[in-house]
């Protein structure tokens, strides 16, 4: 590969700045390689020009230059500059790999998509990208480094892209690159992320909420003045050397805790806040001390994450205040190295430890370990997004394992999940637990500071009940991968247990259930033997409360001419919760009463995520031939114009879906109103289309399905 004669352009005056930066810590060989792969980035790229009509070779410069600022390795610097050739140039993996060395070739091969493959949508190249990268991940954690830097500059010059283009990569940014820059403790550069693609998906939002907290901020410089002048003399008094810096919650991160607990802007008081770096932990609670004598503490609102660390290393201490004129204010106090991991996150690693493997890190290796076992597992590429969305979702609950291990878990979850977080093997052999020494229940949730033990037996195997209160991702994916390969004779006598479970938690016996009535569900089902039926249920494809119900006495058949629109459920009574509105596409989950049959909700209706999970509670799902038509409820926030309640509803009408009820509400205080339309539609993706079609009338601000 010839290295081309350099010319002086704008690019190369950048590149010498650049250059210039690195020399603070690479050596002169280090830096000549680099330098070389510059000038082959730059001549593969020749006469290429990016939509925002400068030079491409500045897009790759720009990513190689983020990373230089965290201090990251040559290698790292070298893939970053050469991230696109193989992808959008004549040049090949091997010829890199021959130039560069194998590791720089794999690295670039870890960020480069699967271009030369066709797929049958975008979703399921999405998620083939998103594999091949996880993959890439579990063996350099610096392919992941490399993807958020492109990310990031690709971000900042979206603006030339079309609406809908844009839009697609700032979901994408906010549901999977932020999150995964968060899991790796690089705060900065998740709330960079964050606000790039809060600003495209929804400017009007974005634009709305700046200038409100710019006006806060103009509100409260006099009052961030004294508190900040009070707590440094504090401090000093008591010999407490410290930096006392003011701080300010990023845009998206206010406009989430907005989103998620229904409060408008004048309702959040944590907006700015107090950052104390101090040089050691004993000055970190000294200073704590400090600030509870001098200001009210807020009860409930104090965690120690030096003690118990968050699962991305972060460390610090978080405590809420009554501030000057008793106003909530928030304080974090930390060392400068908890400092320094706070704002860099994994990357700190390659600044004050040269040569760290993730090996070494044996926090996010347990975490790319569980990725890796998810999308092992994972079926269809919607599964996929699906459960690396989830995954990234952090969890609140912290407990210890039996070595005193720190264990990060979602909200709600139970000794399975647990065992599950451990190990695959662990889950799939549980015999029981205990939670701080007493002997729990599978189903039992955990909560924070529990110290849990689990005992495994070579004989036990997972219980598809187990997927009625299991919350983590990986313990789902492990236990219905391991379900889909048991084997027949496993299966029908894991069934034949079940289903004699359920029907005795009826008062039934299955020696009781009448002859007919065995071979009516069978023929309904089309089993030819009960043993076909004790399969399918083994294999998780019945589900047993169901079929006990259908052969319990007081749950006998009463309908057979409806068409049913849940598996399993035939000869059921079967309605639909209202308060979300469950539509074929929908994950769902039953609420079993004696009086009203099987109730349906949505798996993330609030009703039923804040009841404790029960045996009236089952999983779920939609027969493949569902034809029916269903209740969504939309919520629209429309400008107060007249007639745009009819445009709305012939925008419906014209894409053939009926108007089932609506309301209509002022809003003094946005000045937007709101509709909430019932409409009658066949599936989820009818849905969408509705909505995105509505989201096109001029004077609509927003339109969502509503949650519950």
């Amino acid at each position: 590969m010839a290295v081309p004669r350099k010319s002086k352009n704008n690019e190369d005056i950048t590149f010498a700045k650049f250059k210039k930066s690195i020399q603070k810590y690479l050596n002169s060989y280090q830096i000549k390689k680099i330098e070389k792969a510059y000038n082959v980035a730059k001549d593969a790229h020749h006469g290429q020009k990016r939509k925002s009509g400068e030079n491409y070779i500045n897009h790759p410069l720009n990513a190689a230059a983020y990373l230089a600022d965290y201090e990251l390795d040559h290698e790292t610097i070298m893939a970053a500059i050469l991230h696109d050739v193989v992808e959008d140039t004549e040049i090949s993996l091997e010829n890199l790999g021959r130039t560069f060395g194998k590791k720089v070739a794999e690295l670039v091969d870890g960020v480069s998509k699967l271009d030369k493959i066709n797929f049958n949508s975008k979703e399921e190249a999405d998620a083939a990208n998103l594999r091949k990268m996880i993959l890439a991940m579990s063996n350099d954690i610096r392919v992941l480094l490399i993807k958020l830097a492109d990310r990031r500059h690709n971000l900042t010059t979206i603006g030339v892209l079309s609406k809908h283009k844009a839009k697609r990569i700032a979901r994408e940014t906010l549901e999977i690159y932020a999150p995964l820059a968060l899991r790796l403790g690089i705060h900065n550069l998740s709330k960079e992320l964050e606000n790039l693609s809060f600003q495209t998906y929804y400017p009007l939002r974005h634009s709305i909420l700046i200038a409100n907290i710019d006006k806060a901020r103009g509100n409260r410089k006099l009052l961030m003045t004294k508190t900040q002048s009070e707590v440094t003399k504090k401090l000093n008094s008591e010999s407490i050397k410290s930096q006392t810096r003011a701080r300010e919650k990023h845009a998206y991160g206010i406009y989430k805790k907005m989103k998620s607990k229904e409060l408008k802007f004048s309702q959040i008081h944590d907006i700015f806040g107090v950052r104390i770096i101090t040089e050691s932990v004993d000055l970190c609670y000294r200073a704590l001390g400090c600030i509870h004598n001098l200001y009210k503490p807020i009860p409930g609102r104090f965690k120690d994450y030096i003690a118990i660390p968050k699962s991305n290393g972060y460390q610090s201490l978080h405590t809420a205040v009554l501030g000057p004129h008793n106003l909530p204010m928030e304080f974090q106090i930390r060392t400068n190295d908890m400092n320094n991991l706070a704002q860099s996150g994994i990357a700190a690693h390659w600044v004050y430890k040269s040569k760290t493997s993730i090996s070494k890190l044996s926090r996010e290796q347990q975490w790319l370990n569980n990725l890796l076992d998810i999308q092992k597992q994972a079926g269809d590429p919607r599964e996929l997004l699906g459960s690396i969305k989830e995954d990234l979702n952090p969890g609140k609950v912290y407990v210890f394992s039996s070595k005193g291990q720190i264990i990060e878990l979602p909200k709600k979850s139970t000794l399975i999940d647990f065992a599950y977080s451990i190990h695959t093997d662990l889950g799939n052999k549980y015999l029981k637990g205990t939670v701080d020494g007493q002997f729990k229940p599978p189903d039992t949730i955990l909560k924070n500071g529990q110290r849990i033990i689990i005992i495994k037996s070579e004989v036990s195997k997972p219980d598809p009940a187990w997927l009625n209160f299991v919350v983590s991702v990986k313990a789902r994916t492990s236990i219905r991968n391991y379900l889909r390969n048991m084997h027949d004779t496993d299966a029908i006598k894991l069934g034949r247990k079940l289903l004699k479970t359920s029907l005795e938690e009826l008062e039934v016996s299955i020696d009781d259930v009448p002859k007919k009535t065995l071979e009516f569900i069978l023929s309904e089902l089309k089993y030819n033997t009960i043993d076909e039926l004790f399969k399918e249920i083994g294999l998780g494809n019945k589900i047993p409360k169901l079929i006990a119900l259908r052969m319990a006495p007081s749950f006998k058949k009463k309908n057979n001419s409806i068409a049913y629109d849940i598996e399993g459920s035939e000869g059921l009574v079967i309605s639909y919760a209202k308060c979300c509105h469950p539509i074929p596409g929908d994950m769902i989950i039953g609420y079993v009463s004696q009086g009203k049959g099987i109730v349906v909700h949505r798996s993330s209706c609030k009703s039923i995520k804040h009841t404790k999970p029960n045996d009236d509670n089952i999983e779920l799902r939609w027969s493949e031939n569902v034809d029916n038509n269903f209740s969504a409820s939309i919520i629209i926030e429309v400008e107060n114009e007249r007639g745009v309640l009819a445009q709305v509803s012939s925008v419906i009408a014209q894409n053939n879906h009926n108007i089932e009820s609506v309301n209509y509400t002022d809003s003094h205080d946005t000045g937007h109103n709101t509709m909430l339309i019932v409409v009658s539609v066949k599936n989820t993706n009818q849905v969408k289309k509705l909505i995105d079609k509505i989201k096109k009338i001029k004077n609509v601000y927003k339109a969502e399905r509503k949650r519950s």
